[in-house]
């Protein structure tokens, strides 16, 4: 007997789910797990187990049009001490009896903290121990049989692998992990994350800016090169937890012809590798949010704004807008 589970982490917010419907659908059911001491777990050859899981998913994957996946140490670890831990403590869910999930075991293995992190699981009970490659294999037929474990092997904006396996006393473990630097805040949506070239992002963002102050009557912004080499400036001092100065963030020579600077940041993980005009719509969702922090892009007390942005190619993005009154 199989049962398949499957947990969602964006990497923003843990999404756990027990797929309840779609065990239903495919006829699996709970296995009760025998008391009493039990044996050491078995992996067998883990090695070439996990090269057939790999070989698996993306032979799955290429079916859709997607990218392969690479086995990851920090993912195999994890994945590896859930699927024994579920056996040595006589659990079958994602979340262990010490409150951890799929992200908790993937960053204490050294994983990234921008990544997202999505987890499959599955369990075999009156299975041969040690598992062999019939058992990774079946496991996989039973993941992509199952929406919303499919879902997961099937997502954009994962590049890693990892995977566990383990038997004791007829009962065997499966456990997928998957992590990458996500697909974007629009993708869920279907909106288009075209890439935005670099000397056209302050621009654009302040375009949505003065969309938003056009609807509240609100006069609009200009566009300052001055003030988006200002937020360059910024964003790499508070990236290295330097204390922001804003005026002396300006160019040489700047510092006198502005009245008024204000500086507004916002950051997301799991958003991809480039910075799009969905991240944008993210980025002033954000300030937009805040009543604090929208009552000063509507503000008629700034005329002019600049911007800059980074994402560090592991899914985590900053942007940063100064606002500012010339003299």
């Amino acid at each position: 007997m199989t049962i398949p589970r499957h947990d969602d982490d964006t990497g923003l917010n843990r999404i756990v789910r027990t797929s309840a419907a779609a065990t239903r659908a495919l006829g699996l059911a709970a296995a009760l797990l025998a008391a009493g001491p039990a044996p050491a777990a078995e992996t067998g050859d883990i090695d070439a187990l996990r090269q057939q899981a790999l070989e698996l998913v993306n032979e799955d994957r290429a079916e859709h049009d997607l990218p392969p996946l690479v086995l990851q140490p920090a993912l195999n670890e994890a994945a590896q001490a859930h699927a024994e831990g579920m056996l040595r403590d006589d659990y079958f869910a994602h979340v262990a009896p010490d409150g951890t999930g799929p992200r908790d075991r993937y960053l204490d293995a050294g994983g990234s903290r921008n990544r997202i992190v999505r987890e499959n699981i599955a369990q075999c009970t009156g299975c041969p121990v040690p598992p062999g490659l019939d058992r990774v294999a079946a496991f996989e037929t039973g993941w992509m049989n199952s929406p919303e474990h499919r879902r997961n092997l099937l997502s954009e904006g994962l590049e890693g692998f990892g995977y566990g396996i383990a038997g004791e006393d007829g009962t065997v473990t499966g456990v997928q992990l998957f992590a990458g630097p996500g697909a974007g805040p629009g993708s869920a949506s279907g909106e288009a994350a075209e890439p935005i070239e670099p000397e056209r992002r302050s621009a654009a963002m302040v375009e949505r800016l003065n969309t938003v102050r056009g609807s509240e009557d609100v006069s609009a912004l200009s566009t300052s090169d001055v003030l988006a080499e200002a937020a360059g400036t910024l964003l790499a001092q508070t990236a290295g937890n330097q204390r922001a100065n804003l005026f002396a963030a300006l160019p040489a020579g700047e510092r006198s012809n502005w009245r008024s600077l204000n500086m507004l940041s916002a950051s997301c993980g799991g958003c991809g590798t480039s910075i799009t005009e969905s991240d944008l719509r993210s980025f002033q969702d954000q300030w937009m949010g805040n009543p604090q922090l929208s009552s000063a892009l509507t503000s008629e007390d700034y005329g002019a704004a600049g911007a800059a942005f980074e994402a560090d190619g592991e899914g985590g993005k900053r942007a940063l807008v100064v606002l500012g009154q010339r003299r």
